[in-house]
């Protein structure tokens, strides 16, 4: 397996809805709400974990890579039946993290519900807005990503494509 050079690493806060701190955020009484937010790098990277984070209204987030050369997507992460009383950070093995090469795009969704379906919303009738507090929501995930070079990145997808080679001829 490849040997980690070191690279630059970083963790931040992706905001999934531009300008929502102005107060676009708005989760109306009884209804629902996606929203979602794009990012994309001039190189490649690997991304090395995924933490949604929420208030009481949100109740599921996804991590999507979009790969405009060939209008595929490929989901990486769905997380359902998030709760405020827990915010876990979903780590990946560096051997299966997700490798989006330059110029590919991280679609990252979340999904709010302010109904009485909701376990953990306190008042449906309520209008949620964009905020600090517990009552209010936000609309953002921590993302961890090691910036790569190309060659490191062709040399960690040549080890993957290898390994998978080794497996399946190990499964005949």
């Amino acid at each position: 397996m490849h040997r980690e050079q070191p690279h630059k690493q970083d963790l931040r806060a992706y905001q999934l809805l531009s300008g929502y701190e102005g107060g676009q955020l708005v989760l109306p009484p009884n209804s629902y709400l996606m929203t979602q937010g794009f990012h994309s790098f001039d190189h490649p990277v690997r991304s090395d974990s995924f933490q949604p984070h929420e208030h009481l209204c949100m109740n599921a987030a996804a991590l999507e890579i979009f790969y405009p050369q060939t209008g595929r997507t490929e989901q990486i992460s769905q997380i359902s039946e998030c709760s405020a009383i827990w915010h876990h950070s979903h780590i990946y093995e560096p051997d299966v993290a997700p490798l989006p090469p330059a110029g590919a795009v991280l679609v990252i969704k979340q999904w709010y519900d302010n109904t009485t379906d909701n376990p953990n919303n306190p008042d449906p009738d309520q209008w949620v807005a964009w905020g600090q507090r517990t009552g209010d929501e936000m609309s953002h995930a921590w993302i961890a990503v090691t910036h790569l070079d190309q060659e490191s990145f062709e040399t960690m997808v040549a080890e993957r494509e290898a390994a998978e080679q080794r497996s399946l001829a190990s499964s005949d």
